[in-house]
């Protein structure tokens, strides 16, 4: 019987995982420079990628390795280590040999390499205090200013604003402020969509990809949906309202009238709530929702009227 997979709360499964991973990976090149930068007080002048892979072994082999206790109360874990020749990369393996077991053990370890050569030696048994680990700067996405990402002239970066604070009531509002942003620094068509697609799947790290999904299709940029990942969604339209015409014509056509009747009538709800319920301008209101200042003036005075 085959067993049956379950999925660990709060864990991205492996397959979705390589694809975030994937996704971070073709926007980190151009993303990591002005927050990076920020984040540790630098300017970056050139960066050469590295292997991506380090090979090393998957068991060390120490050749002594205790838990000990003191006669003072101490406990720690001791390394002895036998060494024959002067060997100048020692402080490096017995550095990985540290990092190893410190994440196994979690204790004390104090290493002691017993030379047993003839010369005396000469190999480093300290690290230049440059190479210690002391630790790690933490960039917290979830921290940083959402009007200051949105703002950025770099498309990868006004992306991370989805997984940037705000509330999560405001959720709406940030998607639509990203995609308008996106579409206005973007002229390419397969690269907004592209940029599109990544949005979707950032996302889904906070639990909004439906919504964001919904946001996409209401908005007026036109996608090649036979190749993204609102695909699926714009078939089922298609289907639905041009399935007597034919498969491929009844996507395409249900796709485009059953858009255009539904966006009157959202972009007028959209408008409706922003200016009842938020002190947004006439102008950015008209940005979040992509229509012109002249219509959201008039929704504005039909609703004084209807007061």
């Amino acid at each position: 019987m085959a067993k049956k997979q379950t999925r660990q709360k709060g864990k991205i499964p492996k397959k979705e995982g390589n694809t975030f991973d994937k996704i971070l990976k073709e926007i980190v090149e151009k993303v990591f420079r002005p927050l990076v930068e920020k984040r540790l007080g630098v300017k970056i002048v050139k960066a050469t990628p590295l292997k991506e892979k380090m090979q090393t072994t998957v068991e060390l082999e120490m050749d002594f390795f205790y838990k000990v206790e003191t006669d003072q109360g101490e406990s720690f874990i001791l390394h002895l280590e036998f060494e024959s020749g002067d060997n100048h990369d020692m402080v490096y393996r017995v550095s990985e040999y540290h990092g190893m077991a410190l994440k196994r053990y979690k204790l004390e370890i104090r290493h002691v390499v017993v030379y047993l050569g003839s010369k005396k030696p000469t190999m480093p048994v300290e690290l230049p205090q440059k190479e210690v680990f002391r630790g790690f700067d933490l960039l917290d996405v979830h921290s940083l200013d959402t009007d200051e990402l949105l703002s950025s002239q770099i498309p990868e970066v006004v992306l991370i604003a989805v997984l940037a604070n705000y509330p999560p009531e405001e959720a709406e509002t940030v998607l639509r402020a990203i995609i308008l942003n996106l579409k206005k620094q973007v002229r390419n068509k397969r690269v907004l969509q592209k940029y599109i697609n990544q949005l979707v799947m950032l996302s889904r790290l906070r639990k909004i990809e439906s919504l964001t999904i919904k946001i996409a299709e209401e908005m007026p940029i036109h996608f090649d949906y036979e190749s993204d990942t609102l695909y699926l969604k714009g078939t089922e339209k298609g289907i639905e309202k041009g399935i007597e015409k034919g498969i491929e014509k009844g996507i395409e056509k249900g796709k485009i009238e059953g858009k255009m009747e539904e966006r009157v009538s959202k972009n007028l709800e959209f408008t409706k709530n922003l200016l009842l319920n938020t002190d947004f301008t006439i102008e950015k209101i008209a940005l979040l929702v992509g229509v012109d200042a002249e219509y959201v003036q008039k929704v504005k005075s039909d609703l004084e009227v209807g007061k």
